[in-house]
């Protein structure tokens, strides 16, 4: 099994949504997509945490991580929004791949990994953009 847990270390309320197409029109105009319909979300208030349970992949090992949100077969992006900055990003799995740095492995046996995400301040002032405004 894999354990992914984020905490919201803020004190803003922090929303993850994965969506069925991208969340901006183009890369060039960051204008929100109407057509984009959401699939999955969860919130996270101040100084809470949230927690997904994967089933592992058939023969997963002691380092074997079974990829975030890759149960969600519609999910083709997702965005990170404290209310203030949005992080998105078009592939789900890749915005926190586990080696890109936005975990921390806090357990590991052989038969499940334990890993958290924290959202601060930081994560938010280097990766996010300004909420868009909708029309």
């Amino acid at each position: 099994m894999t354990y992914y847990t984020y905490i919201n270390a803020t004190d803003k309320t922090v929303v993850v949504t994965l969506y069925d197409q991208d969340f901006y029109t183009n890369i060039w105009d960051l204008k929100v997509n109407p057509d984009a319909k959401e699939v999955f979300r969860f919130v996270i208030a101040p100084g809470e945490q949230y927690t997904r349970i994967l089933q592992p992949y058939p023969g997963m090992g002691k380092k074997s991580f079974s990829p975030p949100f890759e149960d969600i077969k519609e999910a083709r992006c997702i965005t990170v929004s404290n209310g203030e900055s949005i992080v998105s990003h078009l592939r789900p799995n890749n915005l926190f791949y586990q080696y890109n740095g936005f975990y921390e492995e806090t357990k590991s046996t052989n038969k499940s990994v334990h890993l958290q995400c924290v959202f601060d301040d930081d994560f938010f002032n280097d990766f996010g953009l300004p909420v868009p405004v909708y029309d």
